[in-house]
């Protein structure tokens, strides 16, 4: 730590020099002039800016400029910031005002003086040097309480590739700084200027250019405003002129063909929708509408150590009245389960207690003229009047109030009002003031808003508007709920606990019935849940949304960290009871015990449950025991329910290969994968799920992001996306997670979908490729091809230097060196003279006994970095050590390929509590996994030897000599990801491009056998740089714009534009199916078959280069399957179980048949068959049609003389003939058992559809 006396300002009065000013020579010609500045502060021949023009100099741009947040006064030559809510930090590029100049590549040196106290984390001024926003240095004064040197410090950030670190200096009582930025070769110094010299605060090495200096104030995180005055700034060499517009972008040419009549895939209706888990502040404080903050007292320190019953509250003491309060939990209670209530001594009126809302450095939020509901539960002995209001912090100005009259009987009660908004606030304080002495016991303050989500179905249910607003424009197929890790816990219920366990599995039973009978938990993401959302509402929403509701329950095992398994078979009875009576909650009718309590609860109809899933990223070995037991147990009750279980937490590995054998062994429907991967990994792997097996379970990814909210990160996605639907045959569902954020709350910081803060929410650049797709999805994939010339995808090899970390648990580490391929020694390392040269980050390092050792057995990423760790641009190398175990929970954390605080690969051997080995990756976010090796452990005291090569893309890792894993990273090899759906309520064809490649694809579009309108619509989403997002200042600066086009048909020409995702809806007016050679007007049945190739129920055969149609050919019984799926819409259906003894889900229609099976038009023969390829006959089509038909009356018509009377046909060959589909032949008679051709099915086929609707 670095501590020096206050800080001396340069001034006047010290010296003077003569310095460049922007008058100056070096900018025009005019004379040198004097500064008011030391010799010592301002480098040779500096550029001045003084700030005292009456404009803004024109060297100057302003990043995110808000206006009213920054002012110059020219006469005392100031710029003043104020800062807004905004930062650089990695993903959150949402930094406001800040001002920059472009400044030569190469070294420099800049100097500025600076007044602005800091009081709250996180407000912070000072230099920005950068290349862009993920390559940057940043120095200033900041106040962060979190580190030892803290709270206020001068901290030095350098983020690289997004990977951010940092580093601090104490400055204790700094209300500004003079600072100093230099950069020499890689060095970036930064300096504060004290006791008349020049401190070092850091030394920081860049492998990036700077090609803008400039000033920044923010207020990051949940941090208030706060005003930077800035005296100057000064640089060497002068700055240029800002950039001209870039270079337009290359073009290539491409082209797209299009089979517009033809069918690849029938997309899954199912295919996206929405995972909600109370994370970040989803549910109280974001997408629960309620205003109070710990309403009922019950936050307390098992919930957060933060915490305590009051936590959210203050005293407000007026008209000399005064307070105290006690949280208290007694036989005075409101009942059992709501076991806090607050005690409030008064001496007289106007003493009571109010709330700051959610987000603290807002409040409670309300709007002129909208209504508010205020409820409270109230004791007291003394009956009075109690004063509710929503106010200012200074409680000069109310803006909203009302009164309830207490009755005085001591008895618990509910009182309310409606308050009417008189004024809008996003600030406000609600306030409960007693109306006279006494004792007043208070549970449950509620105060919700009037507006709210209203849902087609259910109305309003205490759910935020503008974000059920934004889930309902999602258009979402199912709703996940309700986690995640959030349902993991210990396995006793809030009563059976003695109300005394806060850290409980999610049970949903506590989560029903009236509010204040609802238990409270803690939440898994470090905070308390009321249950104000709970099992009800979600199933409420889902219906509200048009989802389809996928609970997710336990089977006794926890993923996230939780509780020890448990295998006690009375525990497991009673989870697999609470799940069975789930699923009658959802679905029993009003009689039934569950379906009762339902329809009490007000809503008497069945959700309609189909889907539940079993577990979340389950890896306790206990899940393969009980896993079983709940689904045979759903089974058996419910055969038809469709049950998910799950992949664990990564895209690949042992144990995501282990869960999806057993997951076919299970015959399960669906396997929930998980993964949050790097961006890169979307873009490599949007082939991902070509060769996935189609004959087992379905594919459900229930938790997807690329680890970020920039535009790159969303454009990752889309590409992701579109091989999604080129296999929803097989990928079932999809939804990204999370979806809500509360800004001054974030638990998960890699990204998320909506941000929100107390009454203002914004979509992601994500959000917004998910609603593209959602909105826009088609039922069918056509198949399609796209060229290009070629596009070179740059590829990097593994880099970087190496460091030393573990994770709650003490190690020592020895013997290291690092050797080239080549054979030359890029470091070595023994500890014999001390790690004078190794920088410790966190954790407790010490050499002992020849060894490095890292001592603490409570910090998490206890990193220790080699010289210079993040500087090295190793490639291809070997990094050997001796590792040794000492005490705690894990194992050993060895850093390589390390580029920055957040971009790095390490290898976490004795991971997950000393059972896993695990390569972890991170690349601009948190480490995600990429390889692991199951049932791995380390003894304690034994030394390993360990070895990491680096051979390009390749990771080898080797534990004591023998190879452990192997991973090649994932680089994208395609610039061009497509694919094109058909919507069959329009018959609209919608091609979806990505282009990630920086080259504009100027593409022929070819689009064969239907007649494109000319007009369509053209959906473009793009951004000024890879890096841009969007904030609460900006929430539409990526958004996708739509725009009509014309000049379309068969054929066109469109520009795909570099880095842009782009969706083309185009109208077709008349579908042409395909022609036949065997077919020509003026022969039988001409109209008809044309009828069937037009409406794409037979494409024919292709047979030496030509398609026909064989129209005297017999028609297979699979074939009629197929013709019969297609003419009802091709509707989804996945069989459950071969429908026939010889259809097996590897065959060609299996789909077809057993559709046909389960609609109980085809029975199949006596011995179990359906005989595919063998012809079908005339009867058996009349039979199939009748019952396409709903088998009705046969009408009054004589049959044929070869259909006896008592033929298991004759009714539907009589309806049949009745109809007119059929005359019979030339003799008169039928052929009932004769096979029937395909230009007769044709015929059949379009004479049923001209019949009128039946009734």
């Amino acid at each position: 730590m670095i501590v020096s006396h206050d800080r001396v300002r340069a001034s006047a009065g010290l010296a003077s020099l003569t310095v460049f000013t922007l008058g100056a020579t070096l900018l025009g010609g005019a004379s040198a002039a004097v500064a008011a500045a030391p010799a010592e502060v301002l480098p040779d021949g500096a550029w001045v800016d003084e700030f005292d023009t009456a404009a803004l100099d024109e060297h100057w741009t302003v990043l995110n400029e808000s206006t009213d947040n920054w002012s110059r006064d020219a006469e005392a030559g100031e710029l003043t910031l104020t800062s807004m809510s905004g930062d650089t930090h990695q993903t959150n590029n949402s930094a406001p005002n800040v001002f920059l100049l472009e400044v030569p590549v190469g070294d420099f040196t800049a100097v500025t003086s600076f007044e602005g106290a800091v009081d709250q984390n996180f407000q912070g001024a000072g230099f920005l040097a950068l290349d862009d926003l993920d390559n940057y240095v940043r120095s200033g004064l900041a106040h962060v309480d979190t580190v030892p040197e803290g709270p206020v410090v001068i901290e030095s950030a350098v983020e690289t590739r997004g990977a951010f670190a940092s580093s601090f200096v104490s400055r204790p009582g700094s209300t500004g700084e003079t600072l100093r930025l230099e950069r020499e070769g890689d060095t970036l110094t930064t300096s504060y200027w004290a006791d008349d010299a020049w401190v070092v605060a850091a030394e920081k090495t860049v492998g990036f250019d700077i090609t803008q200096v400039g000033l920044y104030a923010f207020a990051a995180g949940a941090a208030a405003p706060h005003t930077v005055t800035f005296d100057y700034f000064a640089i060497t060499p002068a700055p240029s002129m800002p950039s001209q517009e870039p270079e337009p972008p290359a073009v290539v040419s491409g082209g797209l063909t299009i089979d517009g009549d033809a069918t690849d895939v029938e997309m899954s209706p199912d295919l996206y929708g929405l995972f909600y888990e109370d994370i970040n502040y989803a549910g109280d404080g974001g997408l629960y509408a309620e205003l109070v903050r710990n309403r009922s007292f019950e936050f307390d320190s098992s919930d957060n150590q933060d915490y305590t019953g009051m936590t959210g509250w203050d005293v407000v003491e007026r008209n000399g009245a005064a307070a105290t309060t006690a949280v208290v939990s007694d036989e005075g209670r409101l009942n059992e389960t709501n076991r806090f209530y607050l005690d409030l001594e008064t001496s007289g009126a106007g003493a009571g207690v109010r709330n700051g809302g959610f987000n603290t450095r807002e409040g409670v939020p309300v709007v002129s003229g909208n209504d508010y509901e205020f409820s409270v539960w109230a004791r007291s002995a003394t009956a009075q009047t109690l004063t509710v209001a929503v106010e200012d912090a200074a409680g000069t100005t109310t803006y909203a109030t009302g009164t309830v009259a207490v009755d005085g009987s001591d008895e618990w009660k509910q009182y309310s009002a409606t308050l009417t908004a008189t004024g809008s606030t996003t600030s406000g304080r609600f306030t409960v003031l007693a109306g006279a002495a006494g004792a007043l016991a208070l549970d449950m303050v509620s105060l919700m808003p009037d507006e709210q989500f209203d849902g087609p179905v259910n109305g309003e249910y205490g759910l935020r508007k503008d974000l059920g607003d934004k889930l309902a424009a999602l258009d979402p197929s199912f709703l996940r709920f309700p986690g995640g890790c959030v349902i993991a816990g210990t396995w006793t219920n809030y009563a059976d606990s003695d109300y005394e366990d806060r850290r409980r599995a999610y049970f949903w039973k506590e989560t029903i019935g009236p509010l204040e009978e609802r238990a409270t938990n803690f939440n898994w993401w470090g905070y308390n849940q009321t249950f104000g959302l709970g099992y009800l509402e979600y199933f409420m929403l889902a219906e509200d949304l048009g989802a389809e509701p996928l609970p997710v329950l336990p089977v006794g095992t926890n993923a996230c960290g939780g509780p020890p398994a448990t295998t006690d078979p009375e525990t497991l009875d009673m989870l697999i009871q609470d799940t069975l009576d789930l699923i009658e909650f959802a679905n029993g009718s009003a009689d039934t015990v569950w379906g009762a309590v339902r329809a009490e609860l007000g809503h008497p109809e069945p959700f309609g449950l189909e889907y539940i899933g079993l577990g979340n990223e389950d890896s306790q070995r206990e899940y393969f025991a009980n896993f079983p037991l709940f689904k045979d147990a759903i089974r058996e009750a419910y055969p038809d329910m469709k049950i998910a279980s799950n992949s664990s937490f990564a895209s690949q590995g042992a144990l995501f290969d282990e869960l999806w054998d057993f997951a076919a062994e299970q015959e399960v429907d669906l396997v929930d994968e998980h993964y949050y991967n790097d961006p890169d990994w979307f873009l490599a792997n949007t082939h991902r799920y070509d060769s996935y097996d189609r004959s087992g379970p379905g594919v459900f990814i229930g938790e997807y992001a690329s680890r970020g909210n920039t535009f790159y990160n969303a454009m990752a996605e889309a590409a992701y996306m579109t091989g999604l639907e080129r296999n929803s045959d097989i990928v079932k569902m999809a939804s990204y997670a999370p979806i809500f954020a509360n800004e001054d709350y974030v638990q998960w910081r890699d990204a998320n979908m909506i941000y929100f803060d107390n009454d203002e929410s914004w979509g992601t650049p994500n959000y917004h490729v998910q609603q593209l797709f959602s909105t826009n999805r088609g039922d069918q994939v056509v198949p399609s091809q796209f060229d290009t010339e070629e596009i070179e995808v740059p590829t990097e090899d593994v880099s970087g230097g190496v460091f030393l970390s573990t994770w709650a648990t003490s190690a020592a580490y020895d013997n290291l060196e690092v050797t080239a391929e080549s054979g030359e020694v890029l470091y070595a390392e023994d500890f014999s003279d001390g790690a004078a040269d190794w920088t410790p980050e966190r954790g407790t390092w010490a050499v002992t006994d020849g060894r490095y050792v890292q001592s603490s057995t409570t910090v998490e990423d206890a990193r220790s970095l080699a010289p210079d760790a993040y500087g090295q641009d190793w490639t291809n190398y070997s990094f050997e050590l001796e590792a040794t175990k000492l005490a705690g929970n894990e194992g050993f954390l060895v850093g390589f390929a390390a580029n920055g605080a957040q971009d790095f690969y390490w290898w976490n051997l004795g991971g997950w509590g000393n059972t896993r080995s695990v390569l972890e990756r991170a690349d601009g976010a948190r480490q995600g996994e990429v390889a692991a090796k199951e049932d791995v452990q380390l003894v304690t005291g034994q030394t390993y030897d360990i070895r990491v090569e680096v051979d390009g893309p390749t990771v080898r890792l080797f534990l004591d000599g023998e190879l452990h894993l192997e991973y090649s990273d994932a680089v994208p090899t395609e610039v061009l990801h497509h694919v094109v759906t058909r919507d069959t309520e329009t018959d609209d064809l919608l091609v979806k491009v990505v282009n990630s490649s920086p080259a504009t694809i100027a593409t022929d579009v070819s689009i064969t056998d239907v007649e494109v309108e000319g007009t369509g619509t053209a959906i473009e989403m793009t951004a000024d740089s890879l890096t841009a997002t969007n904030t609460k200042e900006d929430p539409d600066n990526v958004v996708p714009v739509s725009r009509e086009i014309t000049g379309l048909g068969s054929e066109f020409t469109y520009s795909f534009p570099a880095n842009s995702i782009t969706f083309l809806r185009l109208g077709v007016s008349d579908l042409v199916g395909p022609t036949f050679a065997d077919v020509v007007e003026g022969q039988p049945f001409y109209d008809d078959i044309r009828w069937l190739a037009d409406n794409r129920l037979s494409t024919g055969s292709e047979v030496g280069g030509q398609t026909l149609f064989q129209p005297k050919a017999a028609l297979s019984r699979q074939a009629l399957a197929a013709f019969l799926h297609r003419y009802a819409g091709s509707p989804s259906y996945v069989p459950t179980d071969p429908p026939f003894t010889d259809v097996r889900p590897e065959d060609t229609f299996f789909t077809e048949i057993g559709w046909m099976q389960s609609m109980g038009y085809a029975r199949g023969n006596a011995d179990g068959s359906f005989g595919q390829t063998e012809p079908v006959t005339r009867e058996a089509v009349a039979a199939f049609l009748h019952r396409m038909a709903g088998s009705p009356a046969v009408p009054d018509a004589e049959s044929f003389p070869d259909v006896p009377a008592d033929s298991a046909f004759a009714d539907a060959i009589a309806w049949l003939a009745g109809t007119g589909i059929t005359e019979g032949r030339a003799d008169g008679t039928f052929g009932p058992t004769e096979s029937i051709t395909r230009e007769a099915v044709a015929a059949f086929l379009h004479r049923y559809d001209a019949l009128p609707p039946a009734g």
